[in-house]
């Protein structure tokens, strides 16, 4: 037992580590955040009761495990199906909402009665396992076959109908796969558990596989996720022919070399149109390539020539805000969010720290 209890500490520590990244890195879209957010709350809780063997707390791990379905089957819809993730989001809280009440039936929360009590567990022991009714085992069941059927559905849709010829396609599917498999294995592994009545040995090593599978999918995300717009849909992306794809060259050509991020009115959809390429294709290659997103590298290029011009003698006698200006912000105000995050403190300090450097040279 000390080998397990140190097994769900340690889970219990990257989760919180792979919470603390997950709100730290990610930043677009919030609902995808939220969801994300859920799979190491979730998992940290469930990890803690198994440590202490909190008998008196099993009955919160059904909603607990369900809302790591609910988390999961929420992401696919978001990143792949967006026009279904309505119609998920209701039936997946449907299935958490449903275990939610059993939790209260079974903490006497809710009154006795011959309805309620034929949702009540008949049995749980020390090892936090519990004996449920043949109506519970039929509509856990149900659950498993709905979500199977999902991830089902999702795996031929992603694998057989889309053109997965794309470079991005290349950066997420791995990650992709590895979640399928992950799926597959608890579905298989829950009918196991569920036919050997659920033997405590085979629960605790379902449990720990999955939470330790889980925290590093998440851990190691694509990087591009932490950025991506709720409106992009990778599954319609990843279906774009191959002469659509960004060329790396030209992106450099027309952003760097001509100094795009120069222009006052640069926007992720004027690139794309002397590009040629579709705009949400083009925000999917910068936040793939660059880690960022279109606005976030166009302000951190125009901070790094904003640095270059101040120390130009040819610009010696501009303010600031003509600075501002010529590095393509629209004002003095615009530059100073920009300055403080991709270089620390505010322009007119590294201005005047300039001047100063010039009159001692003179001296």
């Amino acid at each position: 037992m000390t080998l397990i209890f140190n097994l769900y500490f340690s889970i219990v520590v990257l989760a919180i580590i792979v919470l603390v990244d997950v709100f730290i890195k990610f930043r677009n879209p919030p609902v995808l955040k939220f969801f994300f957010l859920l799979l190491p709350i979730s998992i940290s809780l469930i990890a803690f009761i198994n440590a202490i063997s909190a008998v008196d707390f099993v009955f919160y791990l059904a909603p607990l495990k369900t809302t790591l379905a609910f988390a999961i089957l929420n992401i696919f819809s978001i990143l792949y199906f967006p026009k279904f993730k309505k119609w998920v989001f209701i039936i997946t809280s449907t299935m958490l909402l449903f275990t939610i009440f059993l939790m209260l039936v079974n903490k006497d929360v809710i009154p006795r009665g011959p309805f309620v009590d034929s949702f009540r567990a008949i049995s749980v022991d020390d090892d936090l396992n519990v004996k449920i009714t043949p109506l519970i085992r039929v509509i856990r069941f149900s659950f498993l076959f709905f979500v199977a059927l999902n991830i089902g559905y999702f795996w031929y849709v992603i694998y057989k109908k889309y053109n997965l010829n794309n470079i991005y396609y290349e950066k997420i599917r791995k990650w992709t796969s590895y979640i399928f498999i992950l799926s597959s294995s608890v579905i298989v592994l829950n009918i196991a558990i569920s036919i050997s009545n659920s033997n405590p040995i085979w629960v605790n090593s379902l449990t720990i596989f999955i939470s330790f599978y889980i925290l590093l999918l998440v851990l190691k995300r694509p990087s591009f996720l932490n950025h991506s717009a709720i409106k992009i849909a990778l599954g319609q992306k990843f279906n774009q022919d191959a002469d659509t794809v960004i060329d790396d060259t030209s992106f450099t050509e027309a952003f760097y070399k001509k100094q795009y991020y120069a222009n006052s009115d640069a926007s992720l959809e004027n690139l794309s149109k002397i590009l040629k390429v579709n705009s949400g294709e083009l925000s999917l290659f910068v936040t793939a390539e660059y880690q960022m997103t279109f606005n976030e590298l166009v302000n951190k290029n125009r901070i790094t020539y904003f640095l270059e011009v101040v120390q130009d003698p040819r610009y010696q006698n501009f303010t600031i805000d003509a600075l501002a200006k010529k590095v393509g912000f629209s004002s003095r105000q615009h530059l100073h969010k920009p300055f403080k995050k991709f270089h620390g403190g505010n322009p007119s300090d590294l201005v005047d720290s300039i001047i100063l450097a010039e009159q001692d040279k003179l001296k």
